[in-house]
């Protein structure tokens, strides 16, 4: 690398690089920082592999990009940077690393890429008290532990990268298209997006969904047993967002009411060439879009259903919201202006003291850390390991009703459970939720396997 060796060097701890959002802001932000102040980047990936095409777009906005977990390597790397930035959600491998890594006197920009109310992700208390600066992407991630603990907080939108639009250009086909592009699963979507979408009257609609996750082929399932498949095509993912939202009339994105959706680049991308959303108010969503001035805002699966039909039929009204969150979104989300709001945070950092701090959840590992991450809102997983019957009993039957996304979705039991397969609480928390699930063989396995590791509810529940 080229870099001049006297600017200011910047260490980013990144859980993973595959290509979602917060790795696409970070590299965003990067190539849209002003060049002075200027710095230099060094991107550490804990949890690989390295997409090839996100490892050339850092390499081209001239950050250098290394995969690593060794605590000896990354604690020189932080002694050597002038500011440590941890892009945080809750990931089992980026809590890991920051309980056993000992950091030198640092100054530490913790990025916050979710929500930050909601478990499984959630801004600890604990965490704002580890970072010198805190970087929020809403404003409503304020009313997080973390927030109140934190010396400094500034907010700054997630980042997205607008070329991917440049050239953008309306597509002439049939009927009406609305459109989804995200992530697929029960953890990031309303859990009843295909029976409400499909409640939409209006003939000329069709559903087309750009994504992935681990919720495809449940959308499959409840489309077919529907009769629906005409009305929608699940489209998988795609890196060619402009192309996508060229035929999309309305961007439809209800989100579950526990999402720890912040700023949503797929959001902004939308509303940046034109396409009016429908939207629930959920997550930092409620901040992004107002209702009938920058698209549609629902409480209720009859309102979304209601929103999309009104919209469909009124090409004046999609063209009068399109048009005004094209203009919001142009003052809101320029990624240059973002971009040096950014750059500032780091500049802030970089006047403080550096500062020794323990470790954060120091020594935690498995389902230790796991109850560490949900702070005050671990809950029932707290008191699972109580030694009085009733309370644990209590917790295991809440633990067995959690919520999709504490299960599944990333930061939840089975993230744990699949990162530390030796620890017998984790074993026996997915064995109550398979169980609960109706999937009994599954659940009995993992009973089996946390007996066999020492679990103090070796035992399982009669069926």
């Amino acid at each position: 690398m080229s870099a001049d060796r006297s600017e200011p060097h910047v260490l980013h701890l990144l859980p993973r690089c595959s290509g979602g959002g917060p790795e696409r802001s970070l590299i965003a932000a990067i190539t849209e920082a002003p060049s002075t102040p200027s710095f230099r980047h060094h991107i550490v990936v804990l949890d690989g592999p390295i997409a090839p095409a996100m490892y050339i777009a850092a390499r081209r906005a001239r950050a250098t990009v290394t995969a690593s977990t060794d605590l000896v390597v990354l604690r020189d790397a932080a002694a050597s940077a002038d500011v440590l930035m941890v892009h945080y959600w809750n990931h089992p491998r980026l809590l890991a690393t920051l309980a056993m890594l000992e950091l030198p006197p640092s100054r530490v920009v913790v990025w916050a890429h979710v929500l930050g109310l909601h478990s499984p992700q959630v801004l600890t208390a604990d965490l704002g008290k580890y970072a010198d600066v805190l970087v929020l992407t809403t404003d409503v991630s304020r009313r997080s532990p973390a927030a109140g603990a934190a010396q400094h907080v500034l907010t700054v939108p997630g980042i997205a990268d607008m070329r991917r639009l440049d050239g953008f250009a309306r597509r002439s086909h049939t009927g009406i298209e609305v459109g989804y592009v995200g992530v697929v699963n029960d953890a990031k979507m309303h859990p009843r997006f295909v029976e409400m979408s499909n409640c939409v009257k209006n003939p000329e609609v069709r559903f087309v969904v750009y994504g992935g996750g681990s919720g495809e082929e449940s959308l499959r399932e409840r489309i077919n047993r529907l009769g629906a498949t005409d009305r929608f095509t699940l489209a998988g993912y795609t890196d060619d967002i402009r192309t996508a939202l060229e035929t999309v009339d309305i961007f439809g994105y209800p989100l579950c009411a526990e999402t720890y959706a912040t700023s949503e680049k797929a959001l902004q991308e939308a509303m940046w060439v034109g396409v009016p959303p429908v939207v629930f108010p959920h997550g930092g969503v409620a901040d992004l879009v107002h209702h009938d001035e920058t698209g549609l805002v629902v409480t209720t699966e009859a309102e979304y259903a209601a929103a999309v039909d009104r919209l469909a039929g009124d090409a004046t009204l999609r063209a009068r919201l399109g048009n005004h969150a094209r203009e919001v979104a142009r003052q809101r989300f320029r990624p240059a202006e973002l971009a040096a709001a950014w750059t500032a945070a780091i500049h802030l950092a970089a006047g403080l003291p550096r500062r020794e701090r323990a470790a954060l959840h120091a020594g935690g590992r498995g389902a230790e850390l796991f109850v560490a991450s949900l702070g005050a809102l671990a809950g029932p997983f707290a008191t699972a390991s109580s030694s009085y019957p009733d309370v644990r009993a209590t917790a295991e039957g809440d633990i067995a009703q959690s919520a999709p996304g504490l299960v599944g979705g990333e930061g939840g039991i089975m993230h744990y459970r699949n990162t530390w397969p030796d620890d017998p609480f984790l074993r026996r928390w997915s064995g109550l939720v398979a169980r609960a699930a109706g999937r009994v063989e599954v659940a009995d396995a993992e009973f089996r396997a946390a007996a066999f590791l020492g679990s103090r509810q070796a035992d399982a529940p009669e069926r």
